[in-house]
């Protein structure tokens, strides 16, 4: 009988970029004693500073983004990506995207070394009315042929596993592998934190314990503040209320202005927030809202605020809402673009402390179960299916 111990599974991943959401994820994924572990990345983006046109500034994390786990920086990611394969011999590849040379490059070289490959894409179907000829024609051939040489999809929610299945993937082939973030963190960052409940309302300029409306996000078209600051108009005719806008981003100015022009008041916009400060929004909200209108694949802020006990109310058109919010129970989804429905259920939420309270407890419950340790322990799983279907 062998009773040598097994090897571990060697795990490459090829990512655009460190992600401060991915981080501790890949950290997580190397401390696993079945995981041998390596990222690739094709820039320095976010380590280094950079300008990001969403937000209208310049970023730089303020977090860890490489700790705890074996990584490279590619020079040339498309040629270098073969290389480096070839001489880390993985037993698994897996790739963040379909759209990228480099991801297309590395699918091929894994092909030729009889690497199984796993993906885990951003798409989904909402918005596919509004896509280009030229995309959906992409999407029906080149894709669909992709997909066929895949060896496994990590299918981050109910809206991105109806995107591959719709072309061509096989049930046998999808593997959860739910988007998340810190739980831990937040969770600690909550109970730290909500005795200056308060203190930090009023850093904001709000300093009474009126209900806070809160968007958190870049202020761009693609999610609406304008929409949720009209919405906010038609809630505070009803009720007294605060809106926070927690972001930036080239809406910032035409916010402004729309509340100069229609003297709309308690509207606060506190710029681009970093992950060290980001807490103390979900701490002074309420209510947390997402109107985005597309290319909204998931919302990981939503994630976020829950771990804050927070009712979430987000549109059609945010596909992580149709993982995470339940109607009546911990918030509603309501369609895009109608800011009669948005305003309703804003109100429904607003309509007894007891409401708040048992939707955000009902948040935090549902929320539990998008964690870092239940994305890792599928991804494991996931990896001793394709080591032991290869061999």
């Amino acid at each position: 009988m062998n009773t040598s111990p097994q090897k571990p599974i060697r795990l490459a991943v090829l990512h655009t970029h460190p992600i401060q959401y991915h981080g501790p994820v890949y950290k997580q994924i190397a401390k696993h004693e079945k995981i041998q572990f390596k990222a690739f990345f094709c820039c320095s983006k976010g380590i280094d500073e950079y300008v990001d046109p969403g937000f209208g500034t310049t970023v730089k994390w303020d977090i860890p983004l490489l700790e705890g786990y074996e990584h490279q920086f590619l020079k040339y990611p498309a040629l270098d990506i073969m290389k480096e394969l070839y001489k880390y011999r993985p037993d698994i590849l897996w790739i963040n995207n379909y759209n990228s040379l480099p991801s297309w490059t590395a699918y091929f070289a894994a092909l030729a070394l009889r690497i199984p490959v796993l993906l885990r894409g951003d798409s989904y179907l909402l918005d596919n009315a509004g896509k280009s000829w030229a995309r959906k024609l992409f999407k029906n051939t080149i894709l669909r042929g992709f997909l066929k040489g895949i060896s496994g999809i990590l299918y981050v929610g109910a809206c991105n596993r109806d995107f591959f299945k719709t072309y061509g993937a096989e049930d046998d082939k999808l593997f959860f592998a739910p988007h998340c973030v810190n739980n831990e963190y937040f969770r600690k960052e909550n109970e730290l934190r909500l005795p200056e409940r308060a203190d930090i309302r009023s850093r904001f300029g709000i300093s009474d314990n009126r209900p806070i409306i809160l968007f958190c996000g870049k202020l761009v078209p693609k999610k609406q503040p304008l929409l949720l600051l009209e919405a906010y108009r038609k809630v505070r005719s009803s009720t007294s209320c605060a809106l926070l806008f927690a972001g930036d981003g080239p809406l910032r100015g035409d916010i402004q202005k729309e509340v100069e022009k229609s003297a709309i008041t308690d509207v606060h916009i506190t710029g681009f927030l970093n992950q060290t400060e980001i807490p103390n929004v979900y701490i002074a909200a309420d209510v947390m809202v997402l109107t985005s209108a597309w290319d909204e694949v998931w919302g990981l802020a939503l994630n976020e605020g829950m771990n804050f006990e927070l009712p979430i109310i987000a549109t059609d058109m945010v596909g992580g809402a149709f993982d995470l919010v339940k109607n009546g129970e911990n918030g509603y989804i309501v369609p895009t673009g109608n800011v009669d429905i948005l305003a309703s259920k804003i109100l429904e939420v607003f309509q007894s402390k007891d409401k708040l309270d048992s939707f955000g407890r009902r948040s935090a419950e549902i929320i539990d179960s998008y964690s870092y340790t239940e994305m890792v322990n599928n991804l494991i799983k996931t990896c001793e299916l394709l080591v032991n279907q290869k061999t």
